[in-house]
Formats: structure tokens, sequence, C-alpha cells
């Protein structure tokens, strides 16, 4: 029963997912053209983030060129969070320069993305069907390494959105979670503009009795000090980022999020992969850090392992954890 507590913990230090919703802090020096970015800004926020659409994502992009949002220093990115009820969400926006066509390939493969979901320091296992609909399960525990079979997993449907030469969107959608969470979604977007691409990742879950009960003890025990990546309210705020809840969820969107990026920066050799997320962890320091290097590293070569095994058994057409009923 202590273990259990002690992974319901860990899990609910590291929560998932929630779209999001913000405002602004703009500062153009051109009185008309802040105008223009305050209405298209404002209409983005508080539209639904499942009915984003790449003209909304244009206008981040130029929020975003313009800094006309608040943008971590590390990369032009911008993260943003909000507990709406009893949903919680979580977005990061981020410009980079990848092939569009060929990523896109590569990321509507849902196999593909076992490839690299793994490495989030939450996810012990992740594996994938492609009949009679394609369905992703991702297993989540605690942050040292631990067996899938101890882990939770959450299913998700994999669906693609939409696709053309300029714009590519797919959301998975998990019906339940643990502690009692419902209606986990993961959204995912690309925008081309020019040389550039918009890359949107969008995390939200609904929350429950028992997932509010047990994130409140941790955010004031062990979890106390704990920060996002948003900047807090300066008029109360002792930190200039945000904490409690909002951080669990903007902290976990950027650990996906890095996976993500990491896994489109190597096109062929993947097997260096956990070093280069983990490296991308420690520019946030401050947030992210959890365990060291070499931990890390011997935990994902044993949960990348178990993965292999899984996914093995399950094309076999065997149950996905080995039994002693088993041959």
């Amino acid at each position: 029963m202590c273990a259990v507590c002690v992974s319901c913990s860990d899990l609910l230090a590291d929560a998932f997912h929630r779209l999001a919703t913000v405002g602004t802090n703009s500062s153009n020096k051109q009185p008309m053209l802040k105008l223009h970015f305050v209405f298209i800004l404002t209409w983005l926020f508080f539209t639904p983030a499942q009915a984003s659409s790449s003209a909304n994502l244009l206008a981040m992009y130029q929020a975003i060129k313009n800094k006309q949002v608040d943008l971590l220093e590390a990369q032009p990115l911008h993260v943003q969070s909000d507990l709406s009820g009893q949903r919680l969400q979580a977005d990061i926006f981020a410009i980079n320069r990848y092939h569009f066509s060929t990523q896109v390939q590569r990321l509507s493969a849902p196999e593909n993305w076992c490839d690299f979901i793994t490495l989030h320091l939450n996810i012990k296992a992740c594996t994938y069907q492609l009949k009679p609909e394609v369905m992703l399960s991702f297993y989540a525990g605690r942050k040292f390494y631990q067996a899938a079979d101890d882990a939770y997993e959450l299913r998700y449907r994999f669906v693609i959105d939409e696709f053309n030469e300029n714009y590519f969107k797919l959301h998975l959608q998990a019906e339940q979670g643990p502690f009692a969470t419902t209606d986990y979604l993961i959204s995912f977007e690309m925008l081309k503009v020019g040389d550039d691409t918009l890359l949107h990742i969008s995390l939200s879950y609904q929350t429950s009795f028992s997932s509010r009960l047990g994130t409140s003890v941790y955010l004031s025990t062990i979890g106390a000090d704990k920060v996002g990546f948003s900047k807090a309210d300066e008029t109360r705020a002792e930190s200039k980022y945000i904490g409690g809840i909002e951080a669990i969820i903007e902290r976990n969107v950027m650990r996906y999020f890095l996976a993500i990026t990491t896994y489109l920066a190597n096109q062929s050799d993947l097997s260096q992969m956990p070093e280069q997320w983990f490296l991308s962890t420690e520019k946030y320091h401050r947030q992210l850090h959890e365990v060291e290097l070499a931990d890390y590293l011997a935990a994902k070569k044993r949960e990348f392992n178990q993965q292999r095994q899984m996914q093995y058994r399950l094309n076999a057409g065997k149950p996905v954890f080995e039994s002693s009923a088993d041959d």
C-alpha cells in the first residue's frame, strides 16, 4: 500500500495534460500594431484549444516573432497554463526550423511515438496497435525505474485531424486516468511559415476529488518549492515563476515537448536520444531536474528494453505482460 502511495505521489507530482488560455503582456512600440495583436491574441486565448486552427497558430507565430508574449530565455517558446473549473491544461508554442513534410511524415506514424515518448521521466513504456483502431498505451509511473506492469496504463486513441502542405494536426485521447481523472487529451500541431515551423503541443485532463487531494498534499510538502515556466503574478508571488498545480502541468508539457523535439532532431540514430533529452531538460534545471544523468540513462535502458519485449508480445498476439501461464 505504501509503495502505491509513493507511486501516486510521483505521478501526481508530474501529472498530465491540459490545453491553454492565458493573458498577454504586449510591448509593441507602434500603437496600432499593438492594438491589432492584442485583439488577435485575446481571440486566440479564449478560443477552445480543440478548435485551434492554422489561423490561430499564425497569430501566435507573429506574437512570438514580435515578442508580444512571454518567452523563455533558452529558446523562443511560450508556455501557458490554466485551471478552469476541474480541468487542467498547459500549452507550449515554439518556433523551429524543421523540414515540414519530412517531420509530419514521421509524426503521423503512431508507432514512431513509442520511439520518443518514453524519454519522458515518468513514462515507463509505450506500446501501439494499428487494428481494429489505432491505439497508443503510455505506462505512467515514478521518476525512477519502474516495471511497466506496476505503472498506470493510459490508452490513447490516435487520430490525425488535418494535414495539408502547410498545416498538420493530430490528437491522442484517453477516457480514464489514475485516481478517477478523466478525458486526457494530447494535441499536437505544426504550421509551416516560410522557412520556420511553429510547433504547438497541448496537454489536458479532468481532475477528480482524489487527484486534487493528493496534489494538495504534495504541494504542501515536497512539492512546495517547485515551479513552472510561465510568469507568476508579480503582485503576490515570491518567485517569478508560477507554482502550484499549474506548475505541475507546465513541467509535464515541457517534458513531452522536449521528447518530440529530441526526436525531430534525430533523423536516423535514435540511440543517443536519452542523453540528448536529459541534457535538454538541464537547460531548465530549476524546473526539471529530478535525477542524475547516470541514473536516468540506466533506468531508460531498462525501460526501453521492457518496451521492446512488450511490443514483441503484442505483435505476436500474446498478452503484453508475461505470466507464468505463458510458454
